[in-house]
């Protein structure tokens, strides 16, 4: 029994804490003072959001990486205690009624010195740090960061020394007796409650930024560590890549005229028995010309589309191999060790400065290239897939364009027969309109069939030249660029972009 009334008590007290209203002393009495724990609460969060990440596994060799993470961990440590500890100090003193003004905001001050403490003193020691290891930039913008939320403290200390004095002078005016409202809105005006509650919220602005400065540097070092260590170990399969690459274009492209195909044997197999039925019907009208013309365009069903397909096959897929083994497979570029582009583009990243980002991103890239031969082989048959997707496209609305000329034949050859009788003698007439329009269709046929082999032949061309250009363009600028990287990034990283 002694038991549970304990457990219920502890519980009772914990509900107290979790559920405590801010008042100073003067519970309810001031428009406004629940605001005050609310904005506490905030900036508590904002706070405990510096350290709300995990410290990369290094995976590269560069120590400089390992060094400064650890610094920039040590900074969101201290503050994420020291905020926390200062607002629920605030928390804790605004829930103490007590009538020891003076204890309930010693609370406060002691936290409050302690952070400012660490801000003059071992910040500026790991600042230092970090100066050494990434240059002034992470150490700028922290020591602004800081600068601000050392400006916001101090407009929270002068709010609470005010209201110190103010809870006071009500406990005064009482002369050790019950503080009433009427005392409480004399001395302690809405509008200093709400000036904390102000000066709360513009501190929990402030702590974002410097969330973004320690975060934003992490994830840096993240990538910059990532990148180092990726183009390291994609060194060792570059020519493994370029004949990967290549395969797997003659395997995507190639299965580019798969559809081609089966469509173009769907048009075959839907016609052929519509075109001899046309024959047939042409036949019976026993009308030379519409007999003859009909007769021709059975055989394109019959043969012409079969030999424009196997030309086309002929043309496509020995191009297409051809293709995949255009780009040589030469001796990849050594990674080097020590002051190359790499690791300098790198020490501009984990840097932090105004064009970190800018400048990594726009050699990165280059680099990647430089190091990595096998990307240009990537890079240079991704550009193909497209085009040659679209030529895939373009066969098709060929294939398309041809229905549509062929689908009339048969019930256009019909239509003669079912003339009434007495227009009879005009079958004839009929039927040589209808082959001149036939003869119409049956000679463009002949364009479109060499249009279709025709305009593979030209984009494949087209594809083979662009290849050998694309790879040819990307190899004679490789050393000489090689060579002036390392002054053009740090030179970036000081400029940034060029006007």
């Amino acid at each position: 029994m002694y038991a549970l009334a304990v457990s219920v008590a502890l519980a009772c007290i914990v509900l107290q804490v979790a559920y405590s209203r801010p008042d100073f002393g003067i519970r309810g009495t001031i428009d406004g003072v629940s605001n005050v724990n609310a904005r506490a609460i905030l900036v508590k969060e904002y706070f405990l959001r510096v350290n709300d990440y995990i410290i990369p596994d290094q995976k590269s060799d560069i120590a400089t990486l390992r060094d400064a993470a650890k610094t920039l961990q040590a900074i969101g440590q201290s503050v994420n205690s020291l905020g926390p500890a200062l607002m629920d100090a605030l928390t804790t003193a605004t829930d103490n009624d007590s009538g020891d003004v003076n204890a309930t905001f010693a609370l406060i001050n002691m936290a409050r010195l302690n952070f400012e403490g660490y801000v003059e003193i071992n910040l500026n020691e790991q600042i230092l740090n970090l100066n050494t290891l990434l240059g002034m930039h992470v150490r700028d913008q922290l020591v602004d960061d800081f600068y601000h939320i050392s400006n916001r403290l101090a407009a929270v200390n002068n709010t609470l020394g005010q209201l110190q004095s103010a809870v006071v002078a009500a406990n005064n005016a009482a002369s050790g007796g019950p503080v009433s409202q009427d005392l409480i809105r004399q001395f302690v005006s809405a509008d200093l409650v709400a000036q904390l509650s102000r000066h709360l919220t513009l501190l929990a602005y402030r702590i974002p930024v410097l969330t973004y400065t320690v975060t934003s540097s992490l994830e840096n070092i993240e990538q910059a560590d990532a990148y180092y260590y990726g183009l390291v170990q994609d060194s060792d399969r570059v020519l493994n890549e370029i004949e990967t690459s290549g395969d797997e274009f003659n395997m995507l492209a190639g299965n580019y005229s798969l559809l081609v195909e089966q469509q173009m044997n769907q048009l075959i197999a839907d016609y052929k028995p519509e075109l001899s039925l046309a024959n047939d019907s042409a036949t019976a009208l026993n009308v030379t010309t519409l007999a003859t013309v009909v007769t021709d365009l059975k055989n394109v069903t019959d043969a012409k589309l079969a030999e424009t397909l196997k030309a086309y096959k002929d043309l496509y897929l020995p191009a297409i191999l051809a293709l995949s083994r255009l780009l040589p497979i030469e001796s990849n570029f050594s990674f080097l060790t020590g002051e190359n582009p790499a690791a300098v583009l790198v020490g501009v990243l984990i840097a932090n400065g105004p064009f970190s980002r800018f400048c990594f991103w726009k050699y990165s890239s280059l680099l990647h290239n430089i190091l990595l031969t096998s990307n240009f082989a990537a890079e240079c048959y991704d550009r193909e897939y497209n085009r040659l997707s679209t030529l895939q496209q373009a066969l098709l609305l060929q294939i398309e364009l041809i229905s549509y000329s062929l689908e009339i034949v048969n019930p256009y050859s019909v239509v003669c027969g079912f003339l009434p009788p007495s227009a009879a003698l005009r079958t004839e007439q009929c039927a040589n309109e209808i082959a001149s329009y036939f003869n119409i269709i049956s000679n463009d046929f002949s364009s479109k069939l060499g249009a279709f082999v025709n305009l593979t032949s030209i984009e494949l061309n087209a594809s083979k030249q662009r290849l050998s250009v694309c790879w040819s363009a990307k190899i004679q600028s490789t050393f000489v660029k090689y060579q002036t990287l390392i002054p053009e990034i740090r030179n970036c990283s000081v400029t940034g972009p060029e006007l």
